[in-house]
């Protein structure tokens, strides 16, 4: 009796580590487990993936479609139906599944219709010949470029891989989808900084779709900032440009650009002031003592440009050649037909003196007022009486700049 016990026990452990494991169990409904190792993608949606056959669930193909397993063992089931016991390649039972809902194939499984575009993302990657892993390019040399994965394969290593070409239909081989990323046909955003200089009138694009911006002839020979590029499945390279005010002028080929050559330009200020260091307005009126120009002041442009100011001082005094005093009954009188000395109890030398008489001092101090004041110089002004050679009394004026 005893022994009996253990012989039952032995035996119903077996069965229960078949249906955990989905290993041979002996079985009236599903039938004897019978040993495959054939490779099977899942191929339809929808199906249920089973723990036991008393169909307990365990997954649905939903969640593993287009997926390559190998299935270990099959039962042909007394309801017409083979199940297959799946396996990943780490050794995950997944459960047991319809074959119908299966095709047979290799361990990178079936070709898959794809279509997509994907840059590539991750260097040291191979690119392969054929699933027997001969070489054929590496990702080092295509790093950022955009390919189109005309189909796929997902491999019974757990890995997806992408079959490459180019624009012109070359072929580049097999590429695990780890060193890529889903792109749009003008690639991912890379980010440059780079300054360039237009050469050549293409067009500037708004977007992708070429929807035109503006063109390349409109900013020849200027200092822009590429602060990102596309590099574009048809084989192009598109600089996003900026001017030095930061406005976005849209996408250009790079074919139409060079590299920018900082400039270094000169200029100068001029800065006019009268003896007294006021600075002036206008010149009108005065006539040119001298002038300076300093050492210059450098400033740098983000783009390279350099640009240096030189600021240049011109000092003027009073012409009084440029005056009208005959409005007011004056006239110009050489200092030499001046009496010098003291006239009135003021003193006169002649300096400050415009070199005009008049016969009033009413009109000498309104043609101050007027004409000389008015003019821009404001100030302070002083008439004096002065005595000719010939005894006549006519009175001048000057004015004072504060």
């Amino acid at each position: 009796m005893k022994k009996s016990f253990v012989k039952k026990m032995i035996v119903t452990s077996i069965l229960l580590a078949g249906i955990v494991f989905g290993t041979k169990v002996e079985a009236s409904n599903q039938g004897p487990y019978i040993k495959d190792g054939s490779m099977v993608q899942v191929t339809k949606k929808n199906y249920d993936m089973w723990q036991n056959f008393g169909w307990k669930k365990k997954n649905n193909t939903n969640n593993v479609y287009q997926k390559t397993f190998q299935a270990r063992g099959r039962y042909q089931h007394e309801n017409g139906q083979t199940y297959y016991s799946l396996f990943d390649s780490k050794g995950m039972w997944y459960g047991y599944l319809n074959s119908n809902a299966t095709k047979k194939t290799s361990r990178q499984g079936n070709y898959i219709s794809d279509g997509s575009y994907v840059v590539i993302s991750k260097a040291n990657y191979e690119l392969w010949q054929n699933f027997g892993w001969k070489y054929k390019k590496n990702t080092n040399n295509i790093l950022n470029q955009v390919f189109s994965a005309q189909g796929r394969y997902q491999h019974f290593n757990g890995s997806t891989y992408y079959s490459l070409y180019d624009n012109k239909g070359t072929w580049y081989g097999y590429l695990n989808a780890s060193a890529t990323k889903k792109t749009n046909p003008q690639g991912a955003y890379i980010s440059d900084g780079r300054y360039v200089q237009i050469t050549k009138n293409y067009e500037l694009w708004q977007n992708f779709n070429w929807k035109k911006k503006g063109n390349g002839a409109s900013y020849y020979n200027q200092g822009l900032q590429a602060r990102g590029r596309y590099q574009h499945f048809n084989g192009n390279t598109y600089y996003s440009l900026f001017n030095d005010k930061g406005a976005w002028l849209g996408y250009i080929n790079a074919n139409a650009t060079t590299q920018y050559r900082p400039k270094q330009t000169k200029s100068t200020k001029t800065v006019n002031k009268d003896t007294d260091g006021r600075v002036l307005s206008s010149t009108k009126g005065y006539k040119y003592v001298s002038e300076s120009t300093d050492g210059g002041q450098t400033t740098k442009r983000p783009n390279g440009d350099m640009h240096t100011t030189y600021t240049k001082i011109v000092i003027w005094e009073v012409d009084p050649t440029m005056l009208n005093p005959g409005d007011y009954g004056g006239k110009y009188t050489s200092n030499s037909e001046l009496i010098l000395g003291t006239s009135e109890g003021v003193h006169y030398s002649g300096v400050g003196n415009i070199g005009a008489t008049f016969t009033t001092q009413r009109n000498a101090s309104l043609f101050a007022l007027d004409t000389i004041a008015d003019s821009g110089r404001g100030g302070t002004y002083t008439t004096w009486e002065v005595k000719f050679k010939d005894g006549i009394i006519a009175y001048t004026t000057s004015v004072f700049l504060k």
